[in-house]
């Protein structure tokens, strides 16, 4: 899946791709390392969200561009997925929509043993430590002194 997120960067002006699915799961992605993991699963929560509203206007929508003054977002709709990507406002869209196609494609035939794989495993519970019992302790029973300490410890009161 790497390896496909990889080709799509490599289109001149693609500056980095990203797989979703439907939950927001951030499959595979071929961004720089400046972006940490919390804003792709941020950005794909977000895509999620918005496709939904604009299918339930539009119809179905199969290719969103969103232009900037510095960059364009493109995103394709697939029927389980998003991929994203970050291109320069220069990218050749010809060039990067059949690259995109055959993306889709590779995506669609991998099956679906895999696809679950690349999803994040939920953290198992680590069971809770069994209290520990401690047993009542008997009431100690003061020792008696020897009459030599009980002899010290008058001397050192008197001396106060």
């Amino acid at each position: 899946m790497q390896t496909i997120m990889l080709g799509l960067k490599s289109v001149p002006g693609v500056m980095g791709s990203m797989l979703s699915d439907a939950q927001g799961n951030v499959l595979a992605h071929s961004f720089p390392t400046i972006f940490d993991e919390g804003t792709f699963k941020n950005i794909a929560a977000l895509i999620n969200d918005n496709s939904l509203g604009l299918q339930e206007v539009t119809g179905e929508v199969k290719l969103f561009d969103l232009r900037f003054e510095l960059g364009r977002i493109i995103i394709k709709s697939m029927p389980r997925f998003f991929v994203t990507m970050l291109c320069e406002p220069t990218v050749n869209v010809q060039l990067l929509t059949i690259s995109l196609n055959v993306a889709v494609k590779k995506i669609e035939k991998f099956p679906n043993d895999q696809l679950a794989a690349l999803l994040p495993q939920p953290a198992t519970p680590v069971p809770a430590p069994k209290p520990v019992i401690e047993k009542p302790v008997a009431p100690q029973v003061p020792v008696k002194k020897h009459w030599l300490e009980r002899m010290q410890d008058g001397l050192e009161s008197k001396v106060k």
